[in-house]
């Protein structure tokens, strides 16, 4: 090696270096780590010494980001405003309504929520009210979608397109900032590609949720 090469792999070993070593023995494993820069440098050496191996690795290092750090980077808003950020997580808009709606379901629903004054109707699945250890589909008013719903829950448009029979698609529907039939984040996989109706309790006035799966039969909370 001449006094230029030397000069230089002298400088390259102060600026930067990792050293790794390891026993030959598999049960003893070592490993030191020091570090004085964390300039670049691309250069691998290997050089062997009694019974032990050691590897010199000439490379970036950067300090790892504390806890706080990654959480301010993992979370979607911003640490002083509560807002929203620029990186915000959006969602993928899908092909297809994840429910299909029959006629009589969606004109319940725009009645009921024209005449209460509500932003849309989620359908929920939870613990049922009325029977102990049952679980339960049901309906309940959405009167403040900013607070009541959360980001996995999904919309399902109640409009039609010109032809008065075609469900509207979520590509057209998506934003609109109509009301809307949502899928609790709870209920969504139990009724995914599912047929909603709706019957409703002559003596209390309830509407009572309806659910058939893909093959038209109706589909059991509990099962």
């Amino acid at each position: 090696m001449n006094n230029a090469s030397s000069i230089m792999m002298q400088s390259i070993t102060k600026r930067c270096s990792i050293l790794i070593s390891a026993s030959i023995a598999p049960s003893k494993i070592s490993s030191t780590i020091r570090c004085t820069s964390s300039i670049a440098i691309s250069s691998w050496e290997r050089t062997s010494h009694s019974k032990r191996v050691h590897y010199y690795c000439h490379a970036p290092l950067h300090p790892l980001p504390t806890i706080a750090a990654r959480r301010l980077q993992s979370s979607p808003f911003s640490s002083s405003s509560g807002k929203p950020t620029k990186n915000a997580k959006k969602k993928m808009i899908p092909r297809k309504a994840a429910l299909h709606l029959t006629p009589k379901a969606r004109e319940i629903f725009r009645k009921l929520i024209e005449a209460t004054g509500s932003e849309g109707i989620k359908l929920k699945y939870e613990m049922s009210s009325q029977h102990a250890l049952r679980m339960a589909f049901k309906f309940d008013l959405i009167k403040d979608a900013k607070t009541e719903l959360s980001f996995d829950d999904e919309g399902v448009s109640l409009e039609v397109l010109d032809d008065g029979v075609t469900p509207k698609p979520p590509a057209e529907s998506w934003n609109d900032d109509l009301p809307k039939l949502y899928i609790d984040s709870g209920a969504f996989m139990k009724v995914l590609g599912g047929k909603l109706d709706v019957k409703v309790n002559p003596e209390t006035g309830d509407i009572i949720p309806l659910l058939f799966d893909r093959e038209g039969n109706e589909m059991d909370p509990n099962a």
